[in-house]
Order: C-alpha cells, then sequence, then structure tokens
C-alpha cells in the first residue's frame, strides 16, 4: 500500500509505503546497519523478544519497523536484534517505508499494556490482576533458577510468558489472586508475598495458610517463632529503607517457613554469612 501527501505530489520523500515481510537474520543485520540516531539498546528487552521467537510465542501485531525515506531506520531496532540472533528462523514483520525523519520523536509514545492488562484482556478475572500478574513472573523467575545472575531482575519474563503460563496453570492464578489482599500487609513486596504463597501453597496448602495467617497477624506468637523473628526483619527492612531485592526476601520468608515447619526457635532471621547465592539458597520443605 503507498500513501502520497496530496500537497506535495511531486516529491518522493512523501511517499510512504507498508508492507509485511519476512525478516530473517541476515536482512536484520543489514537492517540495523542503518540505524544512525536510534535510543541505547536494553538488551534486557532484546532477550524478551528472542526468547518469545525462538520459543513460537511471537506474533505479527501490526506493530512495524520503520525506515525514513532514505532507508535510515527509525523503530524497531530492538525486534530486529532478537531476529539477528536467531538462525534458521524468518518473521513476517510490518514494514514502513518513507516516514519523516522528524517523526522519530513521536513513536514509542502510548501507554505500553502490563502483564495485568493483558490477562484481563485474556479473561483471566482478579481481585488485583495487578499484583497476580506481577507475582506469576517473580514464581517463574524462581521456579526456573533465574534468581541470581543477569535474569535476576526479572525481565527475562516477557509479558506474552506471562500470560501463556497464567492460561497453561489456572490453579496457581487462583492461589495469587486468593492472596492479594492480604499481600499488602505483609511487608514484604506483594508481588513477593503472593509468589511465596503460590509455591507455599503447592507444598502445604493448610500449612501454608497457617504460616501466612501467623505472618500477617503475630496473633500468639512466641518471643521465639521463626515467623515473629521475619515480621522483626521485614519491618527493620521497611522502616530503615534498605533496598532489599525480590530474591532475598524470597530467601528470608522460606527460611522462617523451614524453621517455623521443623519447630526450630529462633529470636533473629539472618542471611547466610556473604549473603544467599545459589549454593546456600534455601528450598521450601
Amino acid at each position: 500500500m503507498h500513501l502520497v501527501d496530496p500537497d506535495q505530489p511531486d516529491n518522493p520523500h512523501s511517499v510512504v509505503s507498508t508492507q509485511i515481510e519476512a525478516v530473517d537474520s541476515a536482512q536484520a543485520r543489514r537492517w540495523l546497519e542503518r540505524n544512525p540516531n536510534n535510543r541505547p539498546i536494553r538488551q534486557a528487552r532484546v532477550q524478551q523478544y528472542y526468547d518469545d521467537m525462538i520459543s513460537g510465542r511471537w506474533r505479527l501485531n501490526g506493530e512495524a519497523i520503520k525506515f525514513g525515506p532514505d532507508g535510515e531506520l527509525l523503530d524497531g531496532q530492538h525486534r530486529l536484534q532478537a531476529i539477528a540472533r536467531t538462525t534458521g528462523m524468518s518473521f513476517p514483520m510490518l514494514i514502513v517505508r518513507g516516514l519523516s525523519p522528524d517523526t522519530q520523536v513521536t513513536m514509542d509514545q502510548g501507554a505500553k499494556r502490563t502483564p495485568g492488562d493483558q490477562l484481563t484482556l485474556t479473561g483471566i478475572a482478579s481481585h488485583n490482576i495487578t499484583v497476580v500478574a506481577a507475582a506469576l513472573r517473580v514464581y517463574m523467575m524462581w521456579m526456573e533458577g533465574n534468581l541470581f545472575g543477569d535474569a535476576s531482575r526479572g525481565t527475562s519474563q516477557s509479558t506474552t510468558k506471562v500470560v501463556e503460563f497464567a492460561n497453561a496453570y489456572p490453579e496457581l492464578v487462583a492461589i495469587a489472586d486468593r492472596y492479594t489482599s492480604i499481600a499488602r500487609r505483609l511487608k514484604a513486596r506483594p508481588a513477593v508475598a503472593c509468589a511465596v504463597a503460590i509455591r507455599l501453597t503447592e507444598i502445604n496448602p493448610d500449612a501454608a495458610a497457617e504460616f501466612v495467617r501467623l505472618w500477617d497477624s503475630g496473633a500468639g506468637l512466641g518471643a521465639d517463632s521463626p515467623i515473629l523473628a521475619l515480621r522483626d526483619r521485614l519491618d527493620t527492612i521497611r522502616t530503615t529503607r534498605v533496598r532489599v531485592s525480590d530474591r532475598d526476601q524470597i530467601g528470608l520468608i522460606v527460611s522462617a517457613w523451614n524453621l517455623w515447619r521443623r519447630g526450630r526457635a529462633v529470636t533473629k532471621l539472618q542471611r547466610p554469612k556473604g549473603g544467599f547465592s545459589a549454593e546456600n539458597f534455601p528450598e521450601p520443605k
């Protein structure tokens, strides 16, 4: 399809064309060479797109790779970087050519749909879909063994991947939804609290419900209760405004759970010397 500016019919730069093309790694690399003026590459975003592409989650959705009148790349560098990493694959892309370079400042200005928005669009209901989506992202990162290293920021879990997971495991969505309200009172990040609640419920639903109830209320806890030690530690973190990663919050909560399940008495909850590592990170029992 071609669109021509009626006020400048003889200007070749006024012609805008659109076409769907199959783009492979070689083509992506060629186009990336025509990328003189763009924002810095966000490698985490490239990794998300790459993971979706090689796993079959990528879809032609109408978002375009955009070029100026002289073939300079204006928009789409992250998608092209992801395609450039693939081998023996091609992906249909909407290509728009002939855009004025000054249109670049108007691109990517819309409100991005969150994972919660996408879950709602697929028909998943919740008391707090935003917390549920964030909890699933934390849970997935944890279960995939990605609490350490570059993936620990959680950016490896694309929105498409979260939606696919939610549709595959509605029972986990239901557990997360059950704990969304109480999670906001548990002093940890709500998404982390919900993610841990999902895992503990998988292990023992009754024990998980009792653990979370005591963690929330603190009622009747002895001075040497691991749950009281957890509450005190999370209170200290909150009042001192110390930044604590999701990984460390999960580690502290699971440590308290394991001690409580074994009937152990503690007055303080500490991380291992040197902090949590992939080797010493606690597994919920």
